[in-house]
C-alpha cells in the first residue's frame, strides 16, 4: 500500500528536531570536554612555551562549558532548522506532491 506524506506538523518536527539536536549537542559537547581536559592535563607538559600565559585549570572549565553550552546551542540550531525543513517540505510538497512510501498491513 503506497500512501504519501503531504504534510508536516511544523511544531512536531521542531520538537523532533530540538530533541535530537539536544543530544547531539550533550555528545558533541562530552567530546569536546575530553579533548579540553586532556589538553589542559598535558598540555603544559608538551608545549611549555605555549601554555606560560594560560592560567591552570582552563582546560577544566572549557570543558565544563562545552558541556552546558553544546547542547543548548545544537537544541536552538536545531528548532529552527526543524522549522525551516518542515515549512519548506509543506511549500514544496503543495506544489509538486509530498514522499510517497509504501507500507505492510
Amino acid at each position: 500500500m503506497v500512501k504519501e506524506i503531504k504534510k508536516f506538523d511544523i511544531g512536531s518536527v521542531a520538537k523532533m528536531f530540538f530533541f535530537i539536536g539536544l543530544i547531539m549537542g550533550l555528545i558533541a559537547g562530552i567530546i569536546f570536554a575530553i579533548a579540553f581536559a586532556i589538553a589542559g592535563a598535558f598540555g603544559p607538559q608538551v608545549y611549555p612555551d605555549v601554555y606560560s600565559n594560560i592560567p591552570p585549570n582552563t582546560g577544566a572549565l572549557v570543558a565544563l562549558i562545552g558541556i552546558v553550552a553544546f547542547p543548548i546551542i545544537y537544541a536552538i540550531l536545531g528548532t529552527i532548522s526543524g522549522i525551516i525543513f518542515a515549512g519548506f517540505y509543506n511549500i514544496i510538497a503543495r506544489a509538486v506532491g509530498g514522499i510517497k512510501a509504501e507500507f505492510i498491513e
